[in-house]
């Protein structure tokens, strides 16, 4: 039973470990390499998780070459904010503009950092058991 909770901490702590460091290169080729520009917050979705209900900002915006994009933010909050036709910075890839994220500590690194706190955690239950 203790070998197999080991095992179990142990794929935890590669997964999550291996799922931080995919989130924060993408993060980091858009951070490094990609365009700034203006977008909008024209509307919100709303998930459902654990009986909460989160709101993710959809964000428009016009790349280099003039093509208009949407897309709906990786992060949000219990709370519509900011408000619909608030003006966002937003950070796309020039070789991807699908691949856009608001330009903020929250939207680009909430994530890989959540991943990493959870790999740390379960590498720190494998060696404690």
């Amino acid at each position: 039973m203790l070998a197999a909770v080991r095992v179990y901490f142990a794929v935890l702590a590669i997964v999550f470990t291996v799922g931080a460091l995919w989130l924060s290169l993408r993060r980091w080729s858009v951070a490094a390499g990609g365009a700034t520009v203006a977008g909008k917050v024209v509307a919100f979705e709303s998930r459902e998780d654990d009986g909460s209900l989160y709101y993710l900002p959809v964000v428009t915006f016009t790349d280099h070459q003039g093509k208009s994009h949407r897309f709906t933010s990786v992060a949000g909050g219990t709370k519509q904010s900011p408000p619909v036709g608030s003006s966002v910075t937003v950070r796309y890839l020039l070789a991807n503009p699908e691949q856009a994220f608001i330009a903020s500590f929250l939207h680009m690194w909430a994530a890989p950092l959540g991943m990493l706190a959870l790999g740390v955690g379960a590498l720190l239950a494998y060696v404690r058991w």
